[in-house]
């Protein structure tokens, strides 16, 4: 600008580290001009992981183990798509009660981790309100506001939790998942006992559904209209009879309209 000092530069930096309620670590800066309005926000990915350089030369046989610890909150995903990785590579499809019970491990993982998200990172700010206190707006916050709820949430994720170790033998970083199917079968014992705990996560999510769903009428209408309404693609996996489907199928874009 020749010699004349820029807007941004004028004006100050404003930095969040280290960012809470997320899973991993970043940390966001905002830049403001030099009348002090909003100029940038930036959210930043601070670690650096290598995953795609350690991975290089090792075993295929190793993949499932070394890529399930690229997340200690969605291990099952990378260990599944490890999986389907070795099962095109030795051309061995797995057997239908080996697709049954990826499909149930990955269910299991989904139950924990969006329990996590909506219990223990989100539902603090929706259920007590933007304009609460910031230093009550989180999790024990919510206990004290509504144990049942926070409860609810706590034994839903549990349940996640210790389905994926009754499966896979533990509950982060199993290796259970093998190229053509998985490493044992299900045992009538935990059979059982998932039977025994449906009602009960069924009553959670109930529960959580009640609490949320009215507040779309009422305080999160304006997030409603400002939150992810921009036009986009949007991609997913679905089975042949076009219904949802979270490992095998076909990936499916459609637009905003």
């Amino acid at each position: 600008m020749s010699g004349a000092e820029s807007p941004l530069a004028a004006g100050r930096t404003i930095t969040v580290a280290p960012l809470t309620r997320i899973e991993g670590h970043g940390r966001i800066t905002l830049q403001l001009d030099a009348s002090g309005r909003l100029a940038q926000a930036r959210f930043h990915v601070d670690e650096f992981r290598g995953f795609e350089s350690f991975c290089l030369g090792r075993p295929y046989g190793e993949m499932g183990a070394l890529t399930a610890r690229i997340c200690g909150i969605c291990p099952v995903s990378h260990l599944l798509a490890a999986g389907r990785a070795g099962d095109r590579l030795l051309g061995a499809a797995p057997p239908p009660a080996a697709q049954r019970l990826r499909t149930l491990l990955n269910l299991a993982q989904i139950c924990q981790s969006h329990a996590l998200s909506f219990f223990h990172l989100s539902s603090p700010d929706w259920l007590l309100g933007w304009e609460s206190d910031p230093a009550r707006r989180n999790l024990f916050g919510l206990i004290a506001a509504d144990p049942e709820l926070a409860r609810a949430g706590i034994g839903l994720r549990r349940f996640g939790q210790e389905l994926i170790e009754r499966l896979a033998g533990r509950r982060i970083h199993a290796g259970w998942v093998v190229p053509g199917g998985v490493r044992s079968g299900i045992t009538a014992t935990t059979r059982r006992w998932i039977l025994q705990q449906l009602p009960e996560a069924r009553a959670s999510v109930q529960l959580a559904l009640d609490r949320f769903v009215p507040l779309l009428d009422g305080p999160l209408q304006r997030e409603q209209r400002s939150f992810g309404t921009f036009d986009s693609l949007f991609m997913a996996l679905v089975a042949p009879d076009g219904g949802w489907e979270c490992i095998e199928g076909a990936i499916r874009f459609v637009d905003a309209r």
